[in-house]
């Protein structure tokens, strides 16, 4: 559905303008706070996690992530991205400019050997804009629907002994700003009343793009507790979890947990994050 999506607007760049939101939603951001570049222990299962900053801007992007992990060594032509995190409305945006909504996903069985590692992950978006030359058949301009894009890698090592990811200290003064991260800034959003967005907003970026400010958000202890139990009990509820699970309770339960904690989740934390 949603790679049907992305067609769709490589197809259809051009759809006519419809009332304009005037009032900018400002400042956004997508920071990934692991993978990270250092060195960690072994894990059996690879805590992936992504904050938002102002998610109800981001979702006006439509943006899509894409990820792939992999031994530095491996050569290129066996690299492969993973559309596992695909972000097509981030849930409750509505009224939520300011807050702050993590994106997490987890990796097993890869990373418990020592070896040198690279993590990409790749994100494309809409961004909104009137034509100068096109109008539609009632004389308003029409708006272009260019979907940019961009790449990221970070390269980090396991190493039996090492400490393992700890989200609240890698979201620190001393390590925020080595965070991987891409910034917006939405000026205005635009209703298009043809094409594959009628109905929708989508937003018109500024340019050029802002520097990226990670240091905005820390992830609280209780933020990091709970979303390291969700994607172990999301993994635990798999068929062949792969890694040391509790014992089940029973079936119900487990199917209870399996449709709760799918593969990628996107969950607010306002309560327990941090955000200076």
């Amino acid at each position: 559905m949603f790679d049907l999506k992305k067609q769709v607007l490589a197809f259809s760049l051009m759809v006519s303008l419809g009332i304009a939101e005037t009032t900018g939603l400002g400042f956004a951001e997508v920071d990934l706070v692991f993978p990270r570049d250092g060195i960690f222990g072994l894990m059996p299962l690879t805590p992936i996690v992504f904050v938002i900053q102002n998610p109800a801007a981001i979702d006006r992007l439509y943006p899509y992530i894409d990820y792939g992990l992999w031994p530095v060594d491996l050569p290129r032509g066996n690299h492969t991205l993973d559309r596992m995190l695909v972000q097509q409305h981030l849930p409750n945006t509505t009224d939520t400019t300011g807050s702050v909504a993590f994106l997490n996903a987890r990796i097993a069985n890869t990373l418990n050997t020592e070896n040198d590692w690279e993590f990409v992950w790749k994100m494309d978006w809409t961004n909104c804009s009137t034509s100068a030359n096109e109008t539609t058949s009632d004389g308003e301009p029409k708006v272009n629907l260019n979907n940019p894009w961009a790449g990221q890698s970070v390269r980090f090592t396991t190493k039996k002994g090492a400490n393992q990811p700890n989200l609240t200290a890698l979201t620190a003064d001393d390590k925020c700003g080595d965070a991987s991260a891409l910034a917006f800034n939405v000026t205005k959003t635009l209703e298009p009343q043809s094409g594959y967005y009628e109905g929708q907003k989508c937003a018109v970026l500024a340019s050029p793009a802002p520097t990226p400010a990670p240091c905005k958000v820390s992830v609280a202890p209780a933020a990091a507790s709970s979303i390291l139990s969700t994607l172990t009990a999301a993994q635990c509820a798999a068929f062949t979890p792969g890694i040391s699970c509790p014992p089940k309770k029973g079936a119900a339960t487990v199917n209870n947990a399996a449709s709760q904690l799918i593969w990628w989740a996107a969950v607010y934390q306002l309560s327990i994050v941090q955000w200076v």
